[in-house]
């Protein structure tokens, strides 16, 4: 699996693909998890 690193730099791709599989995410909800990465 990729680390964080790699997820940041593609984050608006990730995003996009998060939020298809994952319907019910809200964009506020990925700006939460962007800012909390550690945690991811």
């Amino acid at each position: 699996m990729s680390d964080f690193s790699d997820l940041k730099g593609n984050w608006e791709e990730t995003r996009g693909k998060l939020k298809q599989i994952f319907h019910t995410l809200t964009d506020e909800d990925l700006r939460y998890i962007e800012g909390n990465q550690d945690e991811l």
